[in-house]
């Protein structure tokens, strides 16, 4: 893309606020989402009126800080993250943002976590964790997410050593037949799909 455009672009349509910009300074090795995808995150919140979110990965508070500003007062983020250091970069960042109570900013190995998680109780997840993708939270995804409520995935089509387990994810999700989904070619491959209606039990 033409820089020129790409700099005209996330100045009118994907603007950061300034704890955005200091979270996105501080986290630069946490592969924050750019400025763009940022705002497909905040186009996704409201689009599908989230109210629960969890995130994988937390990307240093900057994929949050999209999140929160559109989430209702009473809306909650989850953010998963388990490396200590990206955890303490989110916290910080949350608390810059007064994000209090909304934030629920948890350290520790996603797969336990999302154990812990109700079923049918959110309404996006974001996974965006080494893999960001894998069978076992593609199964997770599915049981936490309302019917209609919306997965995305960054790094969807990231190569080196999890291509395999990438490559196993998308297979399974294209046998499961519980989402419709679609691949962009854009952030090393950005999934965004939709939960099928589905019953409490599957």
């Amino acid at each position: 893309m033409d820089e020129t455009v790409l700099t005209e672009v996330r100045r009118v349509l994907a603007p950061e606020s300034e704890p955005t910009v200091v979270a996105r300074q501080r986290a630069t090795a946490t592969h924050p989402p750019d400025p763009e995808v940022g705002a497909l995150l905040r186009w996704a919140v409201r689009t599908i009126d989230a109210r629960a979110v969890v995130e994988v990965g937390s990307a240093g508070g900057v994929s949050g800080s999209w999140i929160l500003p559109d989430l209702p007062p009473r809306g909650v983020l989850t953010s998963i993250e388990p490396d200590a250091h990206a955890h303490g970069l989110a916290t910080d960042a949350f608390e810059a943002m007064g994000a209090g109570t909304r934030v629920r900013a948890i350290l520790g190995d996603p797969a336990t976590v999302l154990d812990r998680l109700s079923d049918q109780a959110y309404d996006l997840v974001l996974l965006q964790s080494r893999p960001a993708f894998s069978p076992g939270l593609l199964a997770h995804a599915e049981r936490l997410l309302r019917p209609a409520g919306m997965l995305l995935v960054r790094g969807a089509l990231r190569g080196g050593e999890h291509a395999e387990t990438l490559a196993a994810a998308l297979a399974a999700l294209a046998e499961d037949g519980a989402f419709d989904a679609t691949v962009l070619g854009v952030d090393d491959g950005l999934l965004l799909a939709t939960r099928r209606g589905a019953t409490a039990d599957g």
